[in-house]
């Protein structure tokens, strides 16, 4: 897709890549994916409230649609998340990795401050990068004969729609660097969740993406 998105997404591409050398995505363990539901167990909820509470700043059809089309998929994927968590015996508590829900803690900020913009350029930056990782740890726990997947299937794509929707409303609220900001923000909260999960040190995470807004 060109346009505002795809240009942010090159800028922030050492981020996306960083989330795919992480060991839980690249060399998966039955550990990792425990840490994953259990966390996960904590953020999808958290990430479903956050969402509903932006949807009173939309303003046009195109934007109603958008967050009604996330609210959408996290209510559908929060059954199968607990389905996942029965079969792998997770039960949901605080023990969770604030590296590792960050996400979420951060999904809320923008509900509360954000545009409409930055939640269409967060959630398109983030959402395809999120959803082939899934991939990966879906594809590992059928090979190992684990059953309820239908959580990570659900993010695997493609967003072809979101996306669709999501330049213009990009285009309609354009702040370059803001947009920089959240994009980098949102994917370094990313990449801290697979590393958090991972058990690993998160230096690949940390690393500066430039924040010029001249694009």
């Amino acid at each position: 897709m060109a346009g505002v998105i795809a240009e942010i997404r090159q800028r922030i591409a050492p981020l996306n890549e960083a989330v795919f050398r992480a060991p839980a995505v690249a060399q998966p363990s039955l550990d990792a994916v425990k840490r994953f539901v259990l966390n996960q167990l904590y953020i999808v909820p958290s990430d479903l409230k956050a969402l509903s509470a932006s949807m009173h700043k939309a303003k046009s059809e195109d934007e109603y649609k958008f967050v009604k089309i996330l609210i959408d998929g996290d209510y559908a994927a929060l059954s199968a998340l607990r389905a996942m968590a029965e079969e792998l015996g997770v039960a949901a508590s605080y023990q969770v990795d604030p590296a590792a829900v960050a996400y979420t803690h951060f999904l809320s900020w923008l509900a509360l401050n954000g545009t409409m913009g930055d939640l269409a350029v967060a959630m398109t930056v983030n959402l395809p990068v999120w959803g082939s990782a899934c991939a990966a740890l879906s594809k590992w726990l059928k090979s190992k004969g684990y059953r309820r997947t239908e959580f990570l299937d659900a993010f695997a794509g493609p967003y072809n729609e979101l996306e669709a929707l999501a330049e213009p409303i990009a285009e309609r609220y354009l702040d370059l660097g803001r947009y920089l900001h959240v994009a980098r923000a949102i994917q370094t909260y990313e990449c801290l969740f697979w590393y958090s999960i991972s058990g690993a040190v998160p230096s690949p995470c940390l690393a500066t993406t430039p924040l010029s807004a001249s694009i």
